[in-house]
């Protein structure tokens, strides 16, 4: 396994389990407001996958990303966040139509996981400027670590957290312990499939 392969194999698996652990939320829940200052399950999964469409798609390859261009904007949020770190004060005002962001968050997935079946070597050295956020110069690999592993995994344990202070199990039964749930499925290349 080379590292491509790796880097594959891993955001796959990732949002494999994201989306086992997204997959029995209900609107309800995903609109459910937790006492203290954290944020609901629809503002994490939107922000997850707003700051992944963007900094993929616009930040390091230049092109519309998936809210502007798919979607023109009808993301299931009862407003966009206009960009800056002012997060919380928007997820607090935030409701969202549950159907229609999981729609939204799929097709950044699959944008995703597009990119990273195509990405080469050479794209894992170019600079991305994050300096929009403060973060001066990154490179392809670090979007793809931050937005492919780390920060998906990051917020999906907190949408587990946040759906166990609702009294539901953070993991359905199926993750039951296996560190992979469904991995092999989920890293076939779209020609085997």
């Amino acid at each position: 396994m080379d590292v491509l392969e790796l880097l594959r194999y891993q955001v796959k698996g990732t949002y494999a389990w994201l989306e086992m652990t997204l997959s029995d939320v209900t609107e309800e829940q995903a609109n459910w407001k937790p006492p203290g200052v954290a944020n609901s399950i629809g503002a994490v999964y939107a922000h997850l996958m707003i700051t992944a469409d963007f900094d993929l798609n616009s930040r390091m390859y230049g092109t519309i990303p998936v809210v502007a261009s798919e979607f023109k904007g009808n993301v299931g949020l009862s407003e966009m966040h206009l960009g800056g770190f002012d997060w919380h004060d928007w997820a607090a005002r935030l409701r969202v139509d549950w159907e229609g962001l999981r729609r939204y968050g799929q097709a950044v997935r699959r944008c995703l996981e597009g990119r990273v079946d195509s990405l080469t070597m050479d794209e894992l050295e170019w600079p991305v400027d994050m300096s929009a956020h403060g973060l001066g110069t990154w490179k392809g690999l670090d979007i793809y670590t931050l937005h492919g592993i780390d920060h998906p995994r990051l917020h999906g344990g907190e949408i587990a957290c946040l759906k166990g202070l609702q009294g539901v199990i953070g993991w359905p039964q199926q993750w039951s312990g296996d560190r992979t749930p469904n991995l092999a499925a989920a890293t076939h290349s779209k020609e085997e499939a």
